[in-house]
């Protein structure tokens, strides 16, 4: 199990290393010229020569593999410079930024982990009845919609016409609820279907026929079952995870949440590609990280899944 386990290590720190060349090349590839950008900001109109001094001053002269080479060491020591848009240390911004990033994404993995549980057992241990066939609804209509509009159906919801929650602001983690929730409804409707199919294979499992057969209560045999199909719901909820805080930034803008998307989508907006850069692989990292570790849970959990399950 631990080579296995070092082993996904080993490619998780490839995948990264692939996701560094990849954003820092696109960006350079992009026809948006940051030194233009920033000199646009610094001179109002600048002269071609003023363009040169800014290229030079933050090393874009440079051929882009030694800019790269350059920019994965100081990475790699924590260093990832100064916002070409702002002036300031970038890790400063990511430290500032991430905090309610991490909240509202914990917070929605919270709801979605109690959505997709009892929803899923509910809906397998119904199959084909009116609980089943009402659950399958739930999930297709919430995973068409998108989670900015969920987050203003909430908002309207709950802010305006009944006024629990502010409508902005991010001080306490009642102004997360909301947000969380909208990212937490799609991402549980496809974790339901994902849960609920794995509850079937075990419910078509010979233990749960020999467990029946000695008049076990179907309510011990769903959490049996639930057992073994938590893995597979275990690495959804972790890419939820991920996806959340890789999706977050048009749920930021709804609840107007200073947060890491809403630092992406401003450093896209700036054509600040330093900061680009170090957004993206934070994102990937905590994406990284998390898979991780719930292949490590996963991983302590099947050997307990072959044991029959205690029965």
């Amino acid at each position: 199990m631990s080579k296995k386990l070092l082993a996904r290590f080993g490619l998780l720190v490839i995948v990264l290393f692939g996701v560094t060349i990849l954003t820092f090349f696109y960006t350079n590839l992009s026809p948006v010229d940051a030194a233009e950008a920033l000199a646009v900001r610094r001179y109002n109109r600048p002269t071609p020569q003023q363009v040169e001094l800014v290229r030079e001053e933050l090393g874009l002269d440079q051929p882009i593999l030694q800019q790269y080479g350059s920019w994965l060491w100081s990475a790699l020591h924590g260093d990832f410079g100064n916002s070409y848009n702002t002036g300031r240390p970038i890790v400063e911004e990511l430290s500032a930024s991430i905090r309610p990033t991490l909240v509202m994404a914990a917070m929605a993995l919270f709801f979605a982990t109690l959505l997709s549980i009892p929803l899923g057992v509910l809906s397998a241990s119904r199959k084909g009845g009116l609980a089943d066939r009402s659950i399958y609804l739930f999930g297709i209509i919430c995973m068409s919609l998108p989670n900015y509009w969920i987050g203003f159906m909430l908002l309207l919801a709950f802010a305006v016409y009944i006024p629990i929650f502010s409508i902005m602001g991010a001080d306490s983690l009642k102004d997360f609820v909301l947000p969380a929730l909208a990212l937490a409804i799609p991402m549980a409707a496809g974790n339901i279907r994902v849960f609920r199919s794995s509850l079937l294979d075990g419910y078509n499992s010979d233990f749960v026929l020999y467990a029946r057969a000695r008049g076990v209560s179907e309510w011990k045999i769903a959490n049996l079952v639930s057992r073994f199909a938590l893995p597979p719901l275990i690495t959804m909820l972790a890419q939820s995870f991920g996806f959340m805080i890789a999706g977050s930034a048009m749920v930021e803008s709804v609840f107007s949440i200073p947060g890491l998307g809403s630092m992406l989508v401003t450093a896209l907006g700036a054509r600040d590609t330093i900061t680009i850069n170090a957004c993206v692989l934070l994102t990937a990292v905590i994406f990284v990280l998390v898979n991780f570790i719930a292949d490590c849970v996963n991983a302590f959990l099947n050997p307990q899944n072959q044991k029959g399950g205690g029965l």
